[in-house]
């Protein structure tokens, strides 16, 4: 580990640059650390943190301090702009941490003679890529949209990501006869005669681009499978968050995953982040956290991160030999729940990925219907 202590003097050339250069992205820094601290009388460990963005260039940071015997302190710190770098302090445990952000590091000391430095680091799902086993029904590959059908019936309008978010214009077609007319418009004959434009213009949707891994933002009221499943599966989503450093809660990038029985997954940016019962990430919604719950160790990937859930949903039979749904989870290839007993009863029904108005992003998503449970 290099000696990354701090003079008073460099402290204050730090700070003396601000205003002069803008502040890294919050893209950039946002995201998981890991490094090693080192104390004055040279005791040591290992590192891990979330640099969580709270908006206009304002983080907070968690971080694990791991020691010899296993013991972890946490220590949370605050981060803000200081020219074109961050500087980070807080007080943990009556010891004073004090960091500066530069290139992807945080170096800096903590209490006397201490010190420390963190490298961003990026994680991977274990089962991001996952491929549909024979017999799986793919709902979502980016290229056949047959399994899908947006909230409605409305029609999907796709295009490449140049095209994303274009706005799909409609006119009126009209005739006015005293009989179902003899010709209708086609693609081959746009205007038959006797037909006319209406006057009226509306905006009626907006294009969907298919980024290059497939993936879709969801669309504008959700997305179901159109084909309806009954008893045991398997299930596997792979979903991305975006960056909404400024919101809060439920606006931080909300989604959900719909089961057949009715229960929703809650897809959330939890990055760092809490919320009331079963709102967080992974979380069954409203009535049961993930297993692994809190800032610290939450299984929730950073956003702009694919993340992953793979569900196992199994029909068997519970009190008094009726049926019941059991669902384990997990996300990014942590177990989330295991064998948890859902409040709703099994049905035949479809999946739905819910659109809150937060431009998350899906793509693999398939289903393997198990026989036999």
């Amino acid at each position: 580990m290099r000696r990354t202590l701090f003079a008073v003097a460099a402290w204050i050339a730090v700070l003396a640059v601000a205003g002069l250069a803008a502040p890294p992205p919050e893209a950039e820094v946002q995201g998981f650390y890991e490094g090693a601290w080192k104390g004055g009388a040279g005791e040591g460990g290992k590192l891990e943190a979330r640099v969580v963005a709270q908006g206009k260039n304002v983080y907070k940071i968690h971080i694990d301090q791991q020691a010899a015997g296993g013991k972890v302190t946490k220590a949370v710190l605050d981060g803000k702009p200081a020219g074109d770098k961050l500087v980070f302090g807080g007080k943990a445990r009556g010891v004073e941490w004090e960091g500066v952000y530069a290139n992807g590091e945080i170096r800096g000391r903590a209490g006397q003679g201490g010190e420390f430095e963190l490298a961003r680091v990026i994680k991977k799902s274990p089962t991001l890529g996952k491929k549909p086993p024979e017999g799986a029904v793919v709902l979502l590959d980016g290229k056949d949209f047959s399994q899908l059908a947006r909230r409605g019936g409305a029609q999907w309008f796709l295009g490449d990501m140049t095209r994303n978010g274009w706005t799909v214009w409609e006119v009126p077609l009209r005739i006015i006869a005293g009989r179902e007319p003899a010709q209708w418009p086609s693609k081959d004959t746009v205007l038959p005669e006797g037909w006319e434009l209406g006057k009226e213009r509306r905006r009626a949707d907006t294009v969907i681009g298919i980024g290059d891994d497939g993936s879709i933002q969801i669309p504008r009221g959700g997305m179901n499978s159109k084909q309806r499943f009954e008893g045991s599966f398997d299930l596997h989503v792979e979903f991305m968050t975006p960056l909404r450093a400024t919101a809060r809660s439920q606006g931080r990038g909300n989604s959900g995953v719909y089961l057949p029985c009715g229960e929703e997954i809650q897809v959330l940016d939890s990055f760092g982040m809490t919320s009331y019962e079963g709102g967080c990430c992974g979380g069954l919604y409203r009535w049961k956290n993930p297993d692994a719950f809190d800032k610290f160790s939450l299984a929730c990937y950073p956003p702009l991160t694919w993340q992953t859930y793979d569900v196992a949903y199994r029909v068997r039979k519970g009190d008094k030999g009726k049926p019941a749904g059991y669902i384990t989870v997990h996300h990014n290839g942590i177990k989330i729940h295991d064998n948890v007993r859902l409040r709703r009863k099994p049905r035949k029904g479809n999946f739905h990925f819910q659109d809150h108005g937060n431009p998350v992003r899906y793509r693999n998503i398939w289903v393997l219907p198990v026989k036999g449970e």
